[in-house]
């Protein structure tokens, strides 16, 4: 420590990887900072102290004012927060709708934190401070702060392996040393239990019975919703439990007159029948066709069949077909010359092909790949252009919408490159869990994730602007317009997100088996879906009905589709094109 620049009040707390003081800058005997050592860096210091001042311009987060570097490690001075912890400001027992105002206070601060991909590890009430609630001018006070952030690295994979926090307002995979989003999330819902109960968490769960028993002790009547919440914040099993933030804040705002309805709509029988002509698609002008005829069947015939190994991604441009092994290898095929096809030239990737996608209006075709590369091809020479990466990327998926190239990755970041100049400008980093898909229409993007959430972005304002909760989903589609999107998730169901912030949503059927891929036509009048089993269907988007059947080789990996040409690719290493004949029936 340099002791010319700081002078240590007294020590507040100390662990395997720091430790941090209480301290008085040189000359300002009424200031205190908060000095946090980390012993062994893990970054250069000049990205720490980048980030770590932009997490600290959260109003209810300690701002970052110092930061230095000595043999001993890396220093952090941070704001000091003189105010008390919450349960010293009002003793628990809270009313209800208090606790229901303080956990939405709370929570967007737990979001933008996870937005740097940070955990804080250590929430309880001694780290929730607030200001007095009596002020002198009647005005209300600021909202609660969150202090001691016991991690700096950012999460660069699924969890962090750390040991530490509270125990008694720590989850259940922290006491294994295991630490992810939903970890926070566990203990902001302890500490709202200990709020409304004034009891301590392990006098709130019965080991007996193995269950909690607070709702038992909650003295005032709790709303459906707020119930609800806490319980599925308390989940033991993080498949069940939220995974981000805005999926508590977005049940919190419920109204319990809504989840009354929720809860008897749970009660209705499922059907297996074919739902009305889908609304979802239908009004989009596209899609909408004479609804009261009934739906065609469109005959489907095989072109050439291919072996070319498990081909994991395909792009389909005019007759061109680009194809992506799982082994690192691009193939390219004129399907208008028949079924032969030969592979691109240069520095091959070294992993699974991940995506594949066309220039819209060059001769450029673009690769991402699990080496943590995406390649830039020269479709008139048939050779490597460029190489892109990154320190940690595992890009996902790929999409165009220019003036960007759009990288998802196993991180959770979806990166906004210039399109012209290669180079990065933006970086949306609220996914918590590897992205499966994305797919742009204009200035419009969507992602699902394995945090089993749907996310709207807009490009031009480069901002977030929905999450919905889905269930876990590999497959996505976005008609053309940007205003539907269309997700197949794993127990067969594809529903339909519709309107400008996606209100709205239907569901299009079940196909009986998990969904791996989607994609629609040309004129989006088609969904073609791939499955686990040996079919391949295409549902007509105006009935919702299905109007062919393929079958192939077992487990539809990756699809192709422009209305007129169908390519799909199985798990039997198998790639099968076929072509449109006409219609049947009226």
């Amino acid at each position: 420590m340099n002791q010319n620049r700081y002078n240590i009040l007294k020590s507040l707390s100390k662990g395997p990887s720091g430790q941090t003081f209480l301290a008085q800058p040189p000359g300002a005997a009424q200031t205190r900072v908060v000095i946090k050592q980390i012993y062994r860096p893990q970054e250069p210091l000049d990205a720490l102290t980048k980030r770590m001042r932009s997490v600290g311009r959260h109003p209810q987060l300690p701002a970052l004012v110092d930061s230095w570097q000595l043999s001993e490690g890396q220093f952090l001075a941070f704001e000091y927060i003189a105010y008390p912890a919450i349960t010293q400001v009002q003793t628990p027992p809270w009313l209800p709708n208090q606790v229901t105002r303080w956990l939405l206070s709370l929570l967007p601060v737990l979001e933008h934190l996870h937005s740097f991909r940070l955990i804080h590890g250590d929430i309880r009430p001694a780290n929730i401070r607030q200001a007095n609630n009596v002020r002198p001018d009647n005005t209300p006070a600021p909202p609660p702060v969150l202090v001691d952030l016991r991690i700096t690295k950012p999460l660069d994979k699924p969890a962090l392996n750390v040991m530490g926090g509270d125990a008694a307002y720590a989850a259940p995979e922290q006491a294994l040393g295991k630490l992810v989003y939903a970890s926070d999330l566990y203990s902001l819902g302890l500490v709202a239990i200990h709020l409304l109960t004034g009891l301590a968490p392990f006098d709130l769960y019965s080991v007996a019975d193995n269950r909690w028993i607070w709702p038992d002790l909650v003295t005032d009547p709790l709303p459906n919703n707020l119930s609800q919440v806490l319980a599925k914040l308390l989940e033991r099993s993080l498949d069940v439990r939220y995974t981000s933030a805005d999926q508590v804040i977005t049940d919190l705002k419920k109204s319990p007159a809504l989840s009354l309805i929720d809860k008897a709509r749970s009660f209705l029988p499922v059907t297996d029948s074919w739902p009305q002509p889908l609304q979802a698609l239908a009004k989009a002008p596209q899609l909408a066709e004479a609804q009261s005829k009934p739906s065609r069947q469109i005959p489907w015939h095989p072109l050439y069949q291919l072996t070319t190994g498990i081909t994991t991604a395909l792009a389909l441009r005019g007759n061109t077909l680009a194809m992506g092994t799982s082994q690192g290898t691009l193939l390219m095929g004129n399907l208008a010359a028949g079924p032969e096809v030969h592979p691109l030239k240069g520095r091959r990737h070294r992993d699974r092909i991940t995506a594949l996608v066309f220039h819209p209006q060059g001769h450029t075709l673009y690769s991402a790949c699990s080496d943590g590369t995406v390649k830039l091809w020269d479709l008139t020479t048939g050779k490597l252009k460029e190489t892109l990466s990154q320190s940690g990327w595992q890009p996902t998926d790929l999409a165009i919408a220019p003036p960007y190239l759009i990288v998802s990755d196993g991180t959770g970041h979806i990166t906004l490159w210039d399109l012209e100049r290669l180079t990065p400008c933006h970086s949306f980093n609220q996914h918590q869990d590897w992205v499966n898909a994305i797919a742009a229409s204009g200035q419009r993007l969507v992602s699902i994730s394995c945090d089993r959430t749907l996310r709207l972005w807009s490009l031009s304002e480069r901002r977030l602007l929905e999450t919905l909760p889905i269930s876990p989903s590999r497959a996505l589609a976005l008609h053309p317009s940007g205003s539907h999107v269309i997700v197949g998730d794993g127990q067969g169901t594809i529903n339909v997100w519709h309107g400008p912030t996606l209100a709205a949503k239907d569901r299009l059927c079940n196909v009986g088996d998990g969904i791996t891929t989607l994609a629609l036509s040309a004129d989006a009048r088609l969904l073609a879906v791939g499955t686990d089993s040996n079919t391949l269907k295409v549902y007509e988007g105006a009935s919702g009905q299905c109007v062919s059947e393929l079958s192939q080789g077992w487990g539809v990996v990756a699809i192709a589709f422009d209305g007129h040409t169908l390519v799909s690719s199985s798990q039997d290493e198998t790639v099968t094109i076929w072509q449109r004949g006409a219609a049947k029936g009226h």
